[in-house]
């Protein structure tokens, strides 16, 4: 199996659950780095994320909502993260505490993802350190 990558939101894609997240936001009790990254305060994303996630191909960017069973299962209650999903299961590559360090810079986020990417791969690039690994029963 082919390693793949999903960026998922800590927010429903539904226009019911896009609309709960807002109020969340404004009132301060819902909060998605991943979304702060993305899409910030413009519904159709930010420009640099909208130029850069082509460059990020192999990255699939989910809400919470769209994922499969499987990855459902692995990722409650670790939203947002970035999910690495290989043969052996699923590991979380970037959690939200580090999501939340990018502060809203796509670019840095970018970096940190491809640099962690290569760590994994045995690329030179900066070491990503330990991944979250957590068993699902299906």
């Amino acid at each position: 199996m082919q390693r793949q990558f999903f960026a998922i939101y800590n927010a429903d894609g539904s226009l019911s659950g896009e609309i709960r997240y807002l109020i969340g936001k404004l009132s301060g009790a819902s909060e998605c780095a991943l979304c702060d990254l993305s899409h910030g305060w413009n519904p159709f994303g930010r420009e640099v994320w909208r130029q850069s996630k082509e460059a990020l191909s192999q990255l699939v960017w989910l809400h919470r909502d769209e994922q499969p069973d499987a990855l459902r299962a692995f990722s409650e209650g670790l939203l947002p993260a970035v999910i690495m999903e290989e043969a052996s299961g699923f590991k979380i590559l970037m959690d939200a505490a580090c999501l939340k360090a990018c502060a809203g810079d796509f670019k840095l986020f970018e970096q940190e993802f491809l640099a962690r990417v290569g760590a994994l791969i045995g690329d030179s690039m900066a070491s990503a350190g330990p991944n979250q690994t957590r068993e699902v029963d299906e």
